[in-house]
């Protein structure tokens, strides 16, 4: 019971300085990300050690790996600044600037609240949706199993992803998101509260959640997600309405609290703990498959094989009777 009371006092805590912050801060997120997002991170990353849910044992390169990837992330925000403007004034509700639908539908005219818990649960649809391709088909796996080859959750790690995976599965949810026609500020609003859940889920931290891991994707739920068995590798949105409208839910299996192993499927000379490596790993993905189709082979003991045998013809048996080839 007290860790539920203080898990759930974390995240209302969290939430509410998270609302506070972005409405003082006159709906800035240039301001948000540096007086709330950045102590924020900076707090998830502290209480891994105050409070760790697994120890934090690292592989060799696992935080060098980690750091370029956080630094590479950063970069590619910034760079991505000018298109999410684009979309806050020009590219929004753009069905309504084309007179396609009546502008009375747009979504600016609900009051805020309405507008930020459309703009939220349109956005993790659609990023439920990029996911779950990112996951199913084979050329978006390619990027997205960067993000998948640690062997454990750290808030870290949540930045471990390839540019192009994490562009793509940005971009377009943020784009669909403001064809509602929600305003700027709601958008804004929307994006912190959605970060703010998004840090919990890779947290390595004791939580416990009780019912709320049914509602959102809390790190007890998102391990799951990141197992390395294909039927657990699910859960894959920040709230869990679609998980389970469509059947993807997964939380503790056969009563079990955590996945036997996370990480890939198959991680044979894959460059887990190599920044450059994953970075070219989906242009040398057919090698690194052939790689590992030749190791897999040199492992099995052939037999021999009798082929061509005349229906006469008979070999003798380990018993000495005769057999049929």
């Amino acid at each position: 019971m007290r860790k539920l009371l203080l898990s759930w006092t974390f995240l209302g805590v969290a939430l509410a300085l998270g609302i506070w912050s972005t409405i003082a801060l006159d709906y800035d997120q240039n301001k948000v990300v540096l007086y709330f997002l950045l102590p924020y991170f900076a707090l998830a990353t502290l209480m891994q050690y105050v409070w760790p849910e697994q120890p934090n044992q690292f592989e060799s390169g696992e935080v060098w790996t980690d750091i370029l990837n956080n630094a590479a992330l950063l970069g590619i925000t910034a760079l991505q600044g000018a298109i999410v403007h684009w979309m806050a004034a020009g590219g929004n509700g753009l069905l309504f600037q084309w007179g396609w639908l009546p502008e009375s539908f747009a979504a600016h005219h609900l009051p805020m609240w309405g507008q930020v818990l459309v703009a939220w649960l349109v956005f993790d649809f659609m990023f439920y949706a990029t996911h779950r391709i990112a996951h199913e088909v084979d050329f978006f796996w390619r990027f997205h199993s960067v993000h998948h080859s640690a062997n454990r959750l750290s808030f870290m790690n949540a930045s471990r992803v390839h540019p192009i995976d994490i562009i793509w599965r940005r971009l377009v949810p943020l784009f669909v998101a403001f064809q509602t026609g929600v305003s700027p500020e709601a958008m804004i609003m929307a994006n912190t509260i959605g970060a703010t859940l998004a840090v919990i889920t890779h947290m390595n931290v004791d939580f416990r959640f009780g019912v709320l891991n049914y509602v959102f994707g809390s790190n007890e739920v998102h391990r799951w997600h990141h197992s390395n068995k294909i039927e657990e590798a699910k859960n894959f949105s920040v709230v869990m309405i679609w998980d389970h409208l469509f059947g993807t839910f997964v939380y503790k299996p056969q009563g079990q609290e955590r996945p036997a192993k996370m990480g890939l499927f198959n991680e044979l000379y894959y460059p887990r703990h190599n920044f450059w490596g994953q970075l070219l790993i989906p242009f040398t993905w057919k090698r690194w498959k052939a790689r590992q189709a030749a190791a897999a082979q040199d492992a099995v003991p052939t037999e021999p094989v009798f082929s061509e045998t005349l229906p006469a013809q008979r070999v003798a048996g380990d018993d000495g009777k005769p057999l049929t080839a």
